[in-house]
């Protein structure tokens, strides 16, 4: 092959530059590290820049997340407020009891209890003496060595017994005369309370296979109370005595008492037993502010239940269904058969704490809660069983 005479020329060049930058050392490799050194913080300054918008990025969705999460949390506090009032827990211990039943609502398929966890999960209704109950029942398991979660202030019966049949609580107190007239829809044959219980035992079992455990001693009966100046001024002792002049007075009601069960334990079966009570006036309110509305004069007359501690602590007079139109109220634990039979043991322990609760001494415990004292459910519901022998 020819060369070209410029080719050797660019030939000879090239040879004698290798040759110098042996000698003198390579530039270009002294200043390529500079070069690299310079651009390293540059590269680090941008990455540190980028991971600092991505923390900024995270920073702002976590908060938002959270204001989110605590906006959630307000509206839900704020919506469950009547409940907690009645119930007479704070805001703290019914979000910790929600929160747990919720945990364990998505841990049991549905149609399953708890039992299969190994979990007794508890659930109560929406008011004071309810979840006083289901405490005592809770403290009481958990002493005995079970795993108890709590699943309280679930709302109205419907709701209780919806949360017991599908399996998202595997025990909750109920009344006899609500389990008979509400829940099995049976006509009241009898105002025994042995009579009553029977019947809604059988029922239970046969139609949603749930065991009705041991009533208390205890009677929450449904009633309607005034003050002792409307009871003085219509000469008012019994609700005879109302049904005539319920025209001229305003009725403080609650949901269930003038909605669905109103012709089986409410407004509607009073009306048929007593005739009257046509109010001037009647008015829903929530069950922990009713009342209030009575002590505030928006109300003459008022929804009361035969323990509520409000009856003594405002000196308000309940009046005497000389008729006999409500069935006995005795609360007792209702128990999934899936839960008793995982756990026999419970039966013997929930027995125990519904003997000792007497009308006059859940009355008592409910002013704890409701009254001056503020007391928390927990603590009210510790010190009865402590003292009753329950808990050491």
């Amino acid at each position: 092959m020819k060369f070209k005479p410029y080719a050797v020329l660019a030939l000879v060049t090239v040879l004698l530059t290798t040759i110098l930058l042996a000698a003198c050392g390579d530039a270009t490799n002294t200043s390529a590290p500079a070069a690299t050194t310079a651009a390293a913080p540059a590269a680090t300054t941008a990455a540190a820049t980028t991971a600092a918008a991505a923390t900024t990025a995270t920073t702002a969705a976590a908060t938002t997340a959270a204001t989110t999460g605590a906006a959630a949390t307000t509206a839900a506090a704020t919506t469950t407020t009547p409940a907690s009032t009645a119930s007479g827990t704070t805001a703290a211990t019914t979000t910790t009891a929600a929160t747990s039943a919720a945990a364990a609502t998505s841990a049991a398929p549905s149609g399953t209890s708890s039992a299969a966890t190994g979990t007794i999960v508890i659930g109560s209704k929406n008011f004071t003496e309810s979840i006083l109950t289901s405490e005592m029942y809770a403290q009481a398991l958990e002493a005995a060595g079970f795993k108890v979660t709590r699943k309280f202030d679930l709302g109205t019966t419907d709701i209780a017994q919806a949360a017991i049949v599908k399996g998202d609580i595997g025990i909750y107190p109920e009344y006899t005369g609500t389990a008979l007239l509400n829940v099995l829809k049976e006509t009241k044959d009898s105002n025994d309370p042995k009579a009553v219980y029977d019947k809604v035992a059988a029922g239970y079992l046969s139609k949603f296979n749930l065991v009705v455990l041991d009533p208390a001693p205890m009677n929450d009966t449904n009633g309607i109370a005034v003050t002792k100046a409307v009871a003085d001024k219509y000469n008012l002792k019994t609700l005879s005595d109302l049904s005539k002049v319920a025209d001229q007075l305003r009725f403080a009601a609650i949901p269930d008492f003038i909605g669905p069960r109103s012709d089986t334990d409410g407004l509607g079966s009073l009306q048929k037993t007593y005739g009257g009570f046509k109010f001037k006036e009647t008015r829903s309110y929530e069950i922990g502010l009713r009342y209030q509305a009575l002590l505030n004069n928006q109300a003459d007359a008022v929804v009361a239940f035969s323990t509520d501690g409000e009856i003594s602590g405002y000196g308000l007079v309940l009046l005497q269904d000389d008729k006999q139109n409500f069935p006995p109220y005795q609360f007792a634990p209702v128990v999934r058969q899936d839960v008793l039979t995982a756990n026999p043991k419970i039966k013997d322990v929930l027995n125990a704490v519904s003997a000792k609760v007497t009308t006059d001494k859940i009355s008592a415990l409910n002013w704890q809660v409701n009254g001056p004292q503020k007391m928390e459910a927990q603590d009210v519901a510790k010190a009865f069983l402590q003292k009753e022998g329950i808990l050491k």
